[in-house]
Order: C-alpha cells, then structure tokens, then sequence
C-alpha cells in the first residue's frame, strides 16, 4: 500500500523545484549564528523535499544528510544539487523511522526541518533526534506561510479558488484524510528535551506573476494536480482569469514572513 505521507506530494514534483520560492539567506544566517555551526559540521535535514536547504546552507558546513520518505522528491533534489560543493547524502526513510539507520547516520550539530513538520508525529521524531543530535546542538523548525493564507485580497480570493475547487472535486477527500499538526512548535518543542527554544520572524517581500502563482499551487499537497482529474485546466483557467480581473498586468506582491523556531538543551546545572 502507498505511503499516504509522502503519496501527499505526488504530481507536485517538477512545479516543486520550478515554483516554490526559495529559502531566504537571512533564515539560514540566523540558524548558523544561533548555533555556532562551523564548517566542520554536519547537519541532517528532515522532510528534505528537493533540496531546498541543502542548496540554501551552501558551503557553511561539512556535510548534510538529507532524508525524506519521498524517492520520487529524492530523485528531482539528486538532480538540482549537482553543483553543490557540500558533501550530500540522500536517505530514502521517514524521520520518524531515523532510529532503524541510527548507526549509518552518525551524530549531528544540528537538524532542520523546513515546511514539513507539521507534517510529522512531531513527538516521535523529536525523541529520534534526541539521540541523533550533539549535546551543543539542537533543532532548527522554520517555514513561510502557505500563499493563500496572506492578507492582501489577491491571496483571500486565491483561497477561495482552492477551497471551491476542493469542495467540487471528489478526490480530495484523499488530502483530508491525512491529518497534519496545528501545534504551535514552540509548545512542541518544550515538552522535548529541545526546551530551550528561541522564536525569530523574518519578513521578506515577493512578486509573483500569474503563472508563479499557478505553478506554486500545484506544487503543494492541497493542489497536488491529481487530486483534480480532468478539472485541472479549469482550476488553472478559473485562476488566470480571476487574477487577471484583479490586476491586467498580471503581478502581485507578497510580504511574507518566516517563522524560525529554534530548539536546545537546557544547559546542566
């Protein structure tokens, strides 16, 4: 039977390394001086995706082990990270599985997780990391909000879009039936041995044209192109039209923000 975690994403793979913006250097430079990470370091990325945080840490540490019960996210994240200097290693598993390789993965400075926790039984895989992670070390939990969920009245009309057509399609009830955590991951964190946590926001600004838009759509779990059957060139085409209403230039801008939440061990007294 298939992996209702990772069959989530499937169709979304090629809009997914075209479309979803990438990982601000400003998020990646507040990672590194929260935890000291030095270049002799490893890090071991949870829920890699395609690659985004291994091209983003670029050349600031010694390794990154990335692992994703996805092979398909896995492949297209091979195929995009060719150039990346920085010694990559690919782990086809669930991060809540990580003890079953425990002794293949060896010990970390750190380990992120970037738009895919709250896809996760947060409690179990931070129990794995527990024993994955150096004692200096911690978890780096950081994501930018979903582009419907923004405030401008594009975005409020976009969402309205996506939940006409949820309502309408029939398959997607296979995306409600997997269950993601709300849980604010501070909270989650605290009740870890990760309990020392410290919370950043960072605001960047975006401008999308209309077929970014579509394209960032399509790449996630919620418009995952499957889920529509034969209404997609509708969705896409209720979608162009609307924003072109909107606006007949066809651009529009985002402030988004990123939550960073990072965790540690409480120093020993």
């Amino acid at each position: 039977m298939e992996d209702s975690y990772y069959s989530l994403f499937k169709g979304t793979y090629k809009y997914y390394v075209k479309y979803r913006p990438e990982i601000p250097e400003k998020v990646i430079q507040v990672i590194a001086d929260h935890f000291y990470l030095k270049i002799t370091d490893r890090i071991l990325d949870i829920g890699c995706g395609t690659g985004q945080v291994a091209r983003a840490f670029k050349e600031k540490c010694k390794e990154i082990v990335n692992v994703d019960a996805d092979p398909e996210m896995l492949r297209w994240a091979k195929k995009i990270t060719k150039s990346c200097k920085t010694k990559l290693v690919w782990v086809n598993c669930r991060a809540e599985n990580l003890m079953k390789i425990k002794d293949k993965l060896g010990v970390f400075k750190i380990a992120t997780c970037s738009r895919a926790f709250h896809h996760m039984n947060q409690e179990k895989v931070l129990e794995n990391l527990d024993r994955l992670i150096k004692q200096n070390g911690g978890v780096a939990l950081f994501s930018d909000r979903a582009l419907w969920n923004g405030k401008r009245r594009w975005q409020k009309i976009l969402k309205e879009i996506v939940e006409k057509y949820s309502n309408k399609v029939k398959s997607f009830s296979r995306e409600r039936s997997y269950k993601t955590s709300n849980a604010l991951w501070e909270n989650v964190l605290r009740r870890s041995v990760f309990k020392k946590v410290k919370t950043y926001e960072i605001s960047v600004v975006r401008k999308w044209d209309i077929q970014r838009i579509i394209g960032y759509l399509l790449s996630t779990s919620v418009c995952a192109p499957p889920l529509f059957g034969n209404k997609i060139d509708d969705f896409k085409e209720d979608v162009r039209k609307t924003l072109f209403s909107l606006n007949p230039k066809g651009i529009f801008q985002e402030k988004a923000v990123w939550s960073v939440v990072l965790g540690s061990r409480k120093e020993k007294k």
